[in-house]
């Protein structure tokens, strides 16, 4: 449930002690956490430092006037920063300015107690919303670069992280490796004790890959039962040592579904790079199948490494 209690921090700027001070005892209560600056430049310090969800400004200070001031919020990351002008110029033309420079409201000096808080409710409900957008939206990122199945990252986030490695890979020269893992056998699981067990064993084979990848490396799900384990900064050798582990470590597991005992292998192709021009991801994909389906071919359960 939400909170409608959260103490909100209202960055006051005016260069007037008086009017900085009629607005704290406006706000003076839980809701309202007040922080006072007398001039531009000190609200631009605050600024950086409290990060504000409502700024309240004079459009008149000697140094940095409110719409200098507005311009330096609105470029600003993060969450949204509701800003109010305090002005005592209610012309339309100045009002447009202020609008355009980026406030998103303001109230006439002098003001009204009752309208000022009225004014910084509806600032605190566009703020709410907002971070409820920022949330629903950082959860719709997730979930598209997330496997709904095991959790895992999917194909698009493993590419994502890949192709970023592998600039990496030539600037510095470190070895980079795609591996895909496929299940041997796999629709007998499905046909023989149904889609449920099958979706266990992919959940259950997820978490060995899981446990056997470094938090610098990366392994997803591509579809099916076809998995994806994306390294760098190994040798040949030393990757071969960690496919095994977890060839070995598959074979040897056994999932247990409401009351039967499952096995399954796992075939594993393999393709690399280091040094010269780095290949896409994608063309590290299609040799890394090619090898898979060798593997396939001369008996499963073993590691075939590109050509």
């Amino acid at each position: 449930m939400k909170d409608f209690q959260k103490t909100v921090k209202v960055l006051v700027a005016d260069d007037s002690a008086v009017y900085r001070k009629l607005v704290e005892n406006t706000l003076g209560s839980e809701e309202y956490s007040v922080i006072l600056a007398k001039n531009g430049l000190e609200a631009v310090h605050l600024l950086t430092e409290h990060r504000p969800a409502i700024v309240i400004t004079d459009w008149e200070m000697p140094d940095l006037s409110g719409l200098d001031l507005c311009r330096q919020i609105r470029p600003l990351g993060g969450t949204y920063t509701y800003i109010i002008l305090l002005t005592s110029n209610n012309g339309k033309d100045q009002i447009v300015k202020g609008l355009a420079a980026g406030a998103d409201d303001y109230l006439t000096k002098p003001f009204h107690a009752g309208e000022l808080l009225a004014r910084v409710g509806v600032g605190r409900r566009i703020v709410d919303l907002h971070e409820e957008l920022d949330t629903k939206n950082s959860l719709l990122e997730e979930l598209a670069l997330t496997d709904s199945l095991t959790g895992l990252p999917n194909r698009r986030a493993v590419e994502q992280w890949s192709v970023r490695e592998l600039g990496g890979a030539v600037r510095h020269g470190f070895p980079f490796w795609a591996v895909i893992a496929d299940l041997d056998h796999f629709k007998a699981i499905n046909d023989n004790h149904g889609h449920a067990a099958g979706d266990f064993v992919l959940k259950g084979f997820a978490d060995v890959l899981r446990a056997n990848t470094r938090a610098s490396n990366v392994c997803g799900r591509l579809g099916g039962e076809e998995f994806v384990i994306a390294m760098g900064h190994v040798s040949k050798q030393n990757l071969e040592t960690a496919i095994e582990r977890i060839r070995r470590q598959v074979e040897g597991e056994q999932f247990v579904f409401n009351g039967a005992i499952l096995r399954v292998t796992a075939s594993f192709g393999i393709s690399g790079f280091q040094g010269g021009e780095a290949p896409g991801f994608d063309d590290l994909l299609r040799d890394a199948d090619s090898a898979l389906y060798a593997a396939k071919r001369t008996g499963r359960n073993r590691i075939q490494f590109a050509c």
